[in-house]
């Protein structure tokens, strides 16, 4: 089974090490963390996994003493391997050099070389990520391409109906809520494990039933659609955001404060508030939602024990009258 190569490059043994470790604990079995203290070293190292079949997912290139410069060897390695994302540290980069990456090659991001001024771990976490979705769209666009004959076509599509019905919600194309939950675990026990802050917002439309009943069923789906495009698009692309079924939603915003959390909460709830909704018979539906944040405690076992406590600052927002964003009280309990 082919694996991802994760290659460092630096000349500093502290720096590799420090490297090694931090990848080595965010990532499993399928992933190997290669070190070179040279960008020559590198470049065979890396043909060599090619050549074996394997796939080079993230180069992070610092320092090194050999005659090929970083932009050299980046614009060298995307001839064999144009998906590798390219981690540069900033102090190595040159405008010049920038530039013929920019030119000739990809750079994924400029980083800091001091990483208490980065959270390292989720910057390799979203390009892992970024590159799993791309190769789905490539093996989606092969697989499209090679439908050649009818059968095989119909089969393909049907095939690729499933992969989308199994992670998306069909009415909003948002992820659905076993989606979300497996997008979501990971990332909260990183968070546990590495003591980051994360939060979490529970959300639920005001008064849905009542908005079923007089405008109608259509009307309904419609007001739920555009209310996940709404949060959807008020949140960082960082963020997780599903619908875990009728008119209730949850995210999950990572590297997030208490203050970020209810300030996203308060955002989301202000844009539903000013959305207005026009059915086919062009009468016009406004509505509110209300929100339960909670923040993730040390303790917490597993995801569901946080989206319980949101659930029940929502239900204490809907108390409190609707409309409204609360804190889940354990929250409010510990700042006490």
């Amino acid at each position: 089974m082919a694996k991802y190569v994760i290659a460092c490059i630096d000349n500093n043994i502290e720096i590799l090490d420090t490297l090694y470790n931090k990848i080595s604990r965010i990532v499993d079995s399928d992933y190997i963390v290669e070190s070179y203290i040279s960008t020559e070293q590198a470049l065979i190292g890396c043909y060599n996994y090619i050549i074996a079949g394997n796939e080079i997912l993230i180069t992070i290139l610092g320092n090194d003493n050999s005659k090929m410069d970083c932009d050299k060897f980046v614009i060298e390695l995307y001839k064999n391997s144009p998906t590798t994302r390219n981690i540069l540290f900033e102090d190595i980069v040159s405008i010049d050099s920038l530039s013929k990456i920019i030119n000739n090659a990809s750079v994924y991001q400029i980083i800091p070389r001091k990483f208490d001024t980065v959270d390292f771990e989720l910057i390799i976490l979203e390009a892992i990520k970024q590159n799993a979705q791309d190769r789905r769209l490539m093996d989606y666009q092969r697989v499209l391409e090679s439908a050649v004959e009818k059968r095989t076509r119909e089969l393909n599509d049907i095939n690729v109906k499933l992969e989308v019905l199994a992670t998306t919600d069909a009415l909003t194309g948002v992820s659905n809520r076993r989606s979300f939950y497996e997008s979501s675990a990971p990332m909260v026990n990183y968070a546990r494990r590495e003591n980051k802050k994360l939060a979490i917002l529970m959300i639920d439309i005001d008064k849905f039933k009542m908005i079923n009943d007089i405008f109608g069923h259509s009307a309904g789906d419609k007001v739920i659609k555009e209310m996940a495009i709404k949060a959807r698009d008020t949140l960082r692309k960082s963020d997780i955001f599903g619908r875990l079924g009728g008119e209730e939603f949850a995210a999950v915003l990572p590297n997030t404060s208490e203050r970020g959390a209810l300030k996203a909460a308060e955002n989301i709830r202000n844009e539903i508030e000013n959305l207005e909704i026009e059915t086919l018979k062009e009468e016009k539906i406004r509505f509110t939602v209300s929100i339960g944040v909670t923040m993730l405690h040390h303790d917490d076992p597993n995801l569901e024990t946080i989206l319980h406590r949101a659930d029940l600052a929502l239900y204490e927002a809907k108390r409190q009258g609707r409309n409204k964003v609360c804190l889940s009280k354990d929250d409010l309990n510990e700042d006490n």
